[in-house]
């Protein structure tokens, strides 16, 4: 079985590009879409609703945007229940840059058995990156460097990026350890989960990502100065953890 959990705010133009993608790629499989609306003020819910009928989607509303970190936390909280210890958990952005077609290239080293955590990787050879402005390519190439330096993890280069597979039971003992997997309310969420699951000795692995920013229809809503800041000093709290 595959969870795909997905964080939306104002992405009402996105939204149906991508659940028509994960409905097509995972049309022969067993797979159910968890959708939280992080207080979007546009049209995402009237969108998510329109597809309730047409695949399996639950989706959870915030009254008002509370960040990434803390709406991927109520997806979790809200799925966990339902998977398995070998289920597959897949994370992606709701804004159409990250294609739903990989999601079985992602899933298949969990399914075979030989990685807990699977990410896709600007960084990795093979992968490209078409459309990000030249901050946020800085600012991403960054966090790598640091976090290679601060808090090494074999094998991974792409602390930051949010589209990957994990395997359920390695979430679920983090629960038990941690409590809150995430207490980041923003993009720096996404490395904080990948430093504490390495902390139980997950096995992870890296695919290319190809990433299409050009496809974002709607400005980024990161804010880039304060997203490195919260990174920093994330980056100093885990440290002291290890």
């Amino acid at each position: 079985m595959i969870h795909i959990l997905l964080a939306a705010f104002n992405e009402e133009t996105a939204l149906g590009e991508v659940l028509n993608g994960i409905a097509r790629t995972l049309a022969d499989g067993a797979y159910k879409v968890w959708l939280v609306d992080d207080g979007s003020t546009d049209g995402t819910f009237p969108v998510a609703e329109t597809w309730r009928g047409k695949i399996p989607l639950a989706v959870t509303r915030h009254k008002s945007n509370r960040g990434l970190g803390a709406a991927l936390q109520t997806g979790l909280e809200t799925l966990m229940p339902a998977v398995a210890d070998d289920d597959v958990l897949v994370t992606l952005d709701a804004d159409n840059t990250q294609p739903p077609a990989l999601i079985p290239r992602l899933a298949a080293p969990i399914e075979a058995g030989r990685a807990d955590l699977v990410i896709a990787s600007r960084f990795a050879r093979g992968a490209r990156v078409v459309g990000v402005p030249p901050l946020r390519r800085w600012t991403a190439r960054g966090a790598s460097g640091l976090f290679r330096w601060a808090l090494p993890i074999p094998g991974v280069r792409d602390y930051t990026c949010g589209f990957r597979a994990y395997r359920g039971r390695p979430l679920k003992e983090g629960q038990v350890r941690w409590g809150r997997l995430i207490s980041e309310n923003g993009f720096a969420a996404q490395a904080e989960i990948l430093v504490k699951l390495a902390a139980l000795s997950a096995r992870i692995e890296e695919i290319p990502l190809h990433l299409r920013y050009d496809r974002k229809p709607t400005p980024s809503k990161m804010p880039v100065f304060r997203t490195i800041q919260r990174t920093l000093a994330l980056m100093v709290r885990l440290r002291r953890m290890n």
